[in-house]
This record gives C-alpha cells, sequence and structure tokens, in this order.
C-alpha cells in the first residue's frame, strides 16, 4: 500500500508539474494577446488623431477658398474703375484736341489779315504818293494793330504751348492707364491660376474624403480582427499545447516519429503531426505570417473563413 501510495503521489506531482507547465504557456500567449490588443488600440487612437488633422486641413482650405473668392470681386471692382477713368481720359484727350483745332484755325486767320494789310499799304503807296501822311498814320494804326495781332499770336502760341504740355500729360496719364491695363492683365492671369489651384484644393479636398472614408474602412476592419482575435483567445484557452516527450507516433496517420519522420506542432490545436499531415499553412489571428497546421485544423478554418466571408 505504501508502494502504490508513493506511485499515485508521484504521478500527481506529474500531473501537477504539466498542469504548471501548461498554466505558464497559458500565461505566455495571454500576454501576447494582450500585446496585440494594446498595438491595435494604439493604432486605432492615431488614426483618429489622423482623422482630426485631416479635418482640421478641410477647414484651412475652405478658409483659403473664401479669401480667394475676396480677393477676385475686389479685381474685379478695379478693372470697372480704370476702365471708367480711361473713359473719361479719352474725352479729355479728344476735347484738348478740338481746342488745338481751333487755335490754328485763329493764327492762319490772323496770318491771312496781316497780308492782306501789307497789300494794302502797298497798293495805297503806289496809288496816293501825295496822301503819304495821312498813309503813314494808317501805316501807324495798322503797326499797332500788327504788335496787337502779334501780341494776340503770342498768347496763341502759349497757349498753344500751355494746351501741348497738357496733352502731353495727357498721354502720359493715358500711358499709366495703359500700364495699369497690363497690371489688370497680370492680376487677371493671377485670377486664373487661383482659379486653378482652388481646382487643386477641391482635387485634394476630395482626395482627403476618400482617404478618410478609407481610414473609417480600416478601423472597422481592425475592429473585425480584434472581435477575431477574441474568439481565436477564447477558442485557444480550450486547446493544449503538447510537448515533444508526450507523444511518440502521429495523432492522425498514427505512424511512429523516427529521424526521417519528424514531429511537427499545429499551430491551431497544439497537437502533434507529422510532415505529410500538417503540410498546410494558414494565416491565424495570433500569427502575423502563415503558419503551419494540421489537415484537420485547415479545412475546419476554412469552412470558418468561407462561412464568415459569406
Amino acid at each position: 500500500m505504501y508502494s502504490d501510495v508513493w506511485k499515485q503521489l508521484k504521478e500527481e506531482k506529474r500531473v501537477r508539474m504539466e498542469l504548471e507547465k501548461e498554466l505558464e504557456l497559458q500565461i505566455g500567449m495571454k500576454t501576447e494577446m494582450e500585446i496585440a490588443m494594446k498595438l491595435l488600440e494604439k493604432d486605432t487612437h492615431e488614426k483618429q488623431d489622423t482623422l482630426v488633422a485631416l479635418r482640421q486641413q478641410l477647414e484651412e482650405v475652405k478658409a483659403i477658398n473664401l479669401q480667394m473668392f475676396h480677393k477676385a470681386q475686389n479685381a474685379e471692382s478695379c478693372l470697372q474703375q480704370k476702365n471708367e477713368t480711361i473713359i473719361s481720359y479719352e474725352g479729355k484727350t479728344s476735347q484738348v484736341m478740338s481746342a488745338m483745332k481751333e487755335m490754328e484755325e485763329r493764327l492762319h486767320y490772323s496770318e491771312k489779315a496781316r497780308q492782306s494789310a501789307e497789300e494794302r499799304n502797298n497798293k495805297l503807296k503806289q496809288e496816293f504818293g501825295g496822301k503819304v501822311e495821312t498813309l503813314q498814320q494808317q501805316l501807324s494804326q495798322l503797326d499797332k494793330q500788327c504788335s496787337s495781332l502779334e501780341r494776340e499770336l503770342k498768347s496763341e502760341k502759349e497757349q498753344r504751348q500751355a494746351l501741348q504740355k497738357e496733352l502731353q500729360q495727357e498721354k502720359n496719364t493715358a500711358s499709366l492707364l495703359k500700364t495699369e491695363l497690363h497690371q489688370v492683365d497680370g492680376l487677371k492671369k493671377e485670377l486664373q491660376k487661383l482659379y486653378e489651384k482652388k481646382e487643386e484644393l477641391q482635387k485634394i479636398c476630395e482626395e482627403q474624403e476618400q482617404a478618410l472614408q478609407e481610414m473609417g474602412l480600416h478601423l472597422s476592419q481592425s475592429k473585425l480582427k480584434m472581435e477575431d482575435i477574441k474568439e481565436v483567445n477564447k477558442a485557444l484557452k480550450g486547446h493544449t499545447w503538447l510537448k515533444d516527450d508526450e507523444a511518440t507516433y502521429c495523432k492522425q496517420c498514427e505512424k511512429e516519429f523516427s529521424i526521417s519522420r519528424r514531429k511537427h506542432h499545429c499551430r491551431n490545436c497544439g497537437h502533434i503531426f507529422c510532415n505529410t499531415c500538417s503540410s498546410n499553412e494558414l494565416a491565424l489571428p495570433s500569427y502575423p505570417r502563415p503558419v503551419r497546421v494540421c489537415d484537420a485544423c485547415h479545412t475546419l478554418l476554412l469552412q470558418r473563413y468561407s462561412s464568415n466571408s459569406s
């Protein structure tokens, strides 16, 4: 009885040691799952921050569009004012040209009157030799008239010079207005560039909205992955990870292991199989890459994935 009790105690100790090792494995897997959960939560927080930044960029783009619209309205009002000033300056130049023509006609008329007076003086000298004194008086009067006409001519010349100066000033103003028109054309080109920038910004806004939609899809996919990981964690709690020493033959084909037929663990159920019975690979939620699984788990997981996708 003592030997039997001692054997039972040894077996219970061995079972207890195996259970403790399995418990340690389960704790390690649980810590890995918690780390994966924390990484996924950190990723979701980062994506939410990027969403906030993209929304701020959208608001800034809207403010820029409003500023561009106000600038375009101001440029159009400036164009209208400058066109009105050009029209007024053209009217003034036409008035100045008409005044100059009138002055030239008056000057031509005074020169004709002077020539006619000189001709009359010559005729009087020829016809009336005896009436020299009267003619001299008339000549003095004519000289006075000529001096007055010359004064008028001088005044008209001065007026003409003043008009020419005014005309030059009008030409200068016209040239300034032309330069302003060129500037207005440049403003129109800038306005066109601003419209093109506006279209580009609208395209950027549309791309950012698409990016936001994609981010929402990624968030939903990450949530689904979280749920899958939770399910796998629940499923893994029921599985046991066998040791290499505990298995001497394949669980599926029941062939003994040897140097040529090596042992392989199934990453889903934890049992040991040979290479032919565990040659399949699948992506599990707890592993980032495809890992080895047995034939039974392969068919079961495929059925589960097909049901989830449908």
